[in-house]
């Protein structure tokens, strides 16, 4: 393990479901006490530590620098604000890049986000000499697992795959050349690490957080249905038994933070597929323990005529009740692409993790216990009714 005596870790997209999951790691101290001296968490919306739900330790400092936009103007602006806001930002020695902005024109979503990405590479090469390792995080849109079947790539997943054959872009392939380039004739490196659906926390809410998605739902039902109630799995039966291998925002921030500290191992530009374990699960496997977190009983799916409501159409007919029920309610009344999730993805599409465990990394986590850790926080932020 490589760090350097005084190592200052520099998060964007910190409040989002994997960037979270970064600080809270690195306040945790993860590998090991005295890694890193300073953390610097970059949000673009307002939020205090204390919301955060980080864990509050001597060592390392924490700054929160909040209201840093960067899809807007010029890199050399950029690079401005940041040396007015970001404190040591000279000292910066590894970045963790797990910003992103949705858009639903996949041309407009690629510019947009290679912009950011262009802007945070400018301001760290005009502001950070001391830079040694990026990380940043794609996801398995990158194999396809959107198309019909699956895509072109059959299951388990590899790295070695590739890219999908033209004309399939998206701006994971984009940020892959950007950073080649850029690269070049520096002193620092870089890796990519690739989640299939992230499981996390997330303290401002998000419309496409499956479990925030499926706490507010469950945690509704419970109020609305009562103790015990029966509660069907929202998708059909090829969806709950296609095999998959999600990650938990913390599975994500250990290898992230472990590949830093392994650039010999992990750098140059390499891609790593990551999972809380290497077997698969589904969701019939699943759906009982996510269910009776909140004192309800997993079933099946419905039949497919049946007329039952789809999560978000459920939060919407009762939405007086869960916004009184609720101090902070998350944002899930369009979140239709997450209703549609048991029923679009019907294959398997599990990821091979021979890759990473080849490097070194081994450490697991139960996928279960990664939900429940998510349900909680939901929970203890007051975003689900309690």
């Amino acid at each position: 393990m490589t760090s350097p005596p005084f190592a200052h870790a520099l998060v964007y997209g910190a409040s989002g479901l994997a960037g979270w999951g970064v600080v809270e790691q690195l306040l945790e101290n993860y590998p090991m006490k005295g890694a890193f001296s300073k953390v610097t968490a970059v949000v673009n919306r307002p939020i205090s530590i204390a919301d955060s739900l980080w864990p509050t330790p001597e060592s390392p400092t924490l700054d929160l620098i909040a209201g840093i936009n960067l899809a807007e103007g010029s890199v050399e602006d950029f690079t401005a604000l940041l040396a007015e806001q970001v404190n040591d930002i000279a000292t910066v020695t590894h970045v963790y890049y797990f910003a992103y902005k949705q858009d639903d024109d996949a041309e407009a979503e690629i510019r947009i986000n290679c912009g950011m990405l262009d802007r945070v590479l400018g301001a760290l090469e005009s502001l950070s000499p001391n830079l040694r390792f990026l990380v940043w995080c794609s996801g398995t849109l990158a194999y396809g697992i959107y198309k019909p079947g699956g895509g072109p790539f059959k299951p388990p997943y590899k790295e070695s795959m590739g890219r999908l054959p033209p004309p399939d872009t998206n701006f994971y392939y984009a940020f892959e050349d950007i950073l080649a380039e850029r690269n070049k004739g520096k002193t620092w490196t870089w890796c990519q690490v690739r989640p299939d659906a992230i499981v996390g926390f997330s303290p401002n809410g998000s419309t496409y957080s499956l479990p925030a998605h499926w706490a507010t739902y469950l945690s509704l039902y419970r109020v609305v249905e009562g103790e015990g109630a029966s509660v069907p799995y929202p998708g059909n039966e090829q969806g709950y038994n296609a095999r998959f291998t999600d990650a938990s925002s913390e599975i994500i921030a250990k290898f992230a933070i472990w590949a830093s500290l392994h650039p010999e191992k992990a750098g140059g530009g390499q891609l790593f597929n990551i999972a809380d374990r290497s077997e698969p699960s589904t969701m019939r496997e699943r759906w009982s323990a996510l269910t009776a977190f909140f004192g309800l009983v997993g079933v099946g799916p419905h039949p497919p005529d049946s007329s039952v409501l789809k999560p978000s159409e459920y939060a919407r007919k009762h939405r007086d009740l869960l916004e009184a029920k609720c101090k902070k309610p998350n944002n899930v009344f369009g979140a239709a692409f997450l209703d549609g999730y048991g029923y679009h993805f019907t294959s398997d599409r599990q990821l091979s993790l021979e890759k990473i465990r080849a490097v070194g990394f081994l450490e697991e986590v139960d996928p279960i216990e990664s939900w429940l850790k998510a349900f909680t926080r939901f929970k203890r932020a007051g975003m689900v009714p309690g």
